[in-house]
């Protein structure tokens, strides 16, 4: 029993009345007596509220929550009660998550039945267990809560993000993928077998201008190309040492995880056929290129429990298995983490060899604290030091991804929140282009 303010104020009255006692003498037994008869009232108050409070409560979530984003929880309460009820409820989600807004106070009616909602935003992958529902109820005098716990245990499996190809599939239907970024799913675009003419626009490459149309008609005239399909993508995940960082709350390898997952669903829709491979110290994990959104499901599996490791990749290993497994060309993208040409070497010289068999795209994270502590005004000394440090380490990170540009690769690098649409767009352009 957990008494409420009403009764807390009314309780008061005994001590100020046993204060008063020092003027009136007797008034000290009327104020004890007030007091006992305020916490019997509300004892028995809360007793007999508890019988005549039959409410029940069930959590909906799903058994597949999404990595960083917000996954909705809804709790239905039943009441059958004939009176109307005041409750507080509370759930018990997995301390690891991030939940504001957990405790939720409401009134049903008489034998109503009502979900409320809120949201939770898991960490990091891996398996979880919800906790029971814990309600608090106000007596029928409002001198009390009484409280009940409902079991509720049930196991949850945190995935990277399942909800952005949702949000995906969803824009794409009602044609608003440019809203958040991602350019539009063309059929029609710059492959290899030539489809029709049309009039320039500034994003054109000027190679695919036909000059003759152009003299015939007295303005630009672009070749337009069919893009080819059935292509293959290889997703190759670094799970080493320098993706354990975290950013905003989230490890680098998540972000990587959720950008290649939602890269391997738009290339599915594309008919390309996509494989796997993650690695740290040795290969962990490997998925041969399919086709089909059953595929997608597979590497939702493969990812769900990959954590990173304290180990340096291995990126002859890695780089090995797939010289030996993927003989047909193919575009393979490598999400990764460089800090300078030295320490990337390994990673420099392997990408290169993929060079010109395969196509090489390297997606790396940009680290916004690094951006902020380059730019930021120094005000004392140390402010300085740091300032320099982080312009140092730019400029040397900055360095390797040109040595791998040199070498034929592609380069994606974006910021955390952008990873996803950076790496989805990069790729869109590369076969609108011919290029896989």
């Amino acid at each position: 029993m957990v008494l409420s303010k009403f009764a807390l104020a009314i309780l008061l009255i005994g001590p100020l009345l046993i204060g008063a006692s020092a003027y009136l003498p007797g008034l000290d037994i009327f104020g004890w007596a007030w007091m006992g008869g305020v916490i019997v009232l509300a004892a028995v108050d809360n007793v007999l509220s508890r019988r005549v409070s039959l409410v029940g409560a069930g959590r909906f979530v799903s058994d597949k929550l999404s990595v960083g984003a917000q996954n909705p929880v809804e709790i239905e309460l039943r009441s059958r009660s004939p009176f109307a009820l005041t409750l507080l409820v509370k759930d018990d989600p997995p301390w690891q998550f991030n939940t504001p807004a957990r405790q939720q106070c409401l009134k049903l009616a008489p034998c109503e039945s009502r979900r409320i909602s809120y949201v939770t935003t898991p960490p990091a992958r891996g398996d979880y267990e919800f906790g029971d529902i814990h309600i608090r109820g106000r007596s029928r005098l409002a001198l009390s809560w009484w409280q009940r716990r409902i079991p509720a245990a049930q196991a949850v499996k945190v995935y990277p993000d399942l909800l952005q190809v949702q949000r995906y599939d969803l824009l794409a239907r009602s044609d608003r993928l440019q809203q958040v970024g991602f350019r539009r799913l063309r059929q029609l675009g710059e492959g290899t077998e030539f489809e029709s003419l049309r009039e320039y626009v500034p994003d054109d490459d000027f190679s695919d201008i036909d000059w003759k149309a152009t003299a015939r008609r007295n303005k630009p005239i672009t070749r337009q190309y069919e893009i080819e399909r059935s292509q293959n993508l290889i997703l190759m995940i670094d799970a080493g040492r320098m993706m354990c960082a975290e950013l905003n709350g989230m490890s680098k390898l998540d972000y990587a995880i959720n950008a290649a997952l939602m890269l391997a669903y738009v290339a599915v829709q594309k008919d390309d056929a996509v494989g796997l491979v993650v690695f740290a110290d040795e290969v962990q994990s490997f998925v041969l290129p399919r086709k089909g959104s059953a595929q997608v499901g597979r590497l939702v599996e493969q990812l769900y429990a990959v954590q990173p490791t304290m180990q340096e990749p291995n990126y002859p290993a890695a780089f090995s298995l797939l010289h030996d497994r993927a003989r047909k060309r193919a575009l393979v993208v490598v999400f990764t983490d460089l800090i300078d040409r030295q320490a990337s070497s390994q990673l420099l010289a392997h990408t290169a060899a993929l060079y010109p068999h395969h196509l090489p795209l390297v997606v790396t994270l940009r680290d916004p604290r690094l951006h902020r502590l380059a730019q930021q005004m120094p005000h004392q000394v140390a402010d300085a030091y740091e300032r320099a440090i982080s312009a140092s380490l730019l400029m040397h990170r900055e360095e390797a991804l040109s040595a791998l540009r040199q070498r034929g690769a592609a380069i994606v690098d974006a910021l955390p929140e952008r990873l996803t649409v950076a790496a989805v767009n990069r790729y869109l352009v590369l076969k609108a282009r011919g290029r896989l």
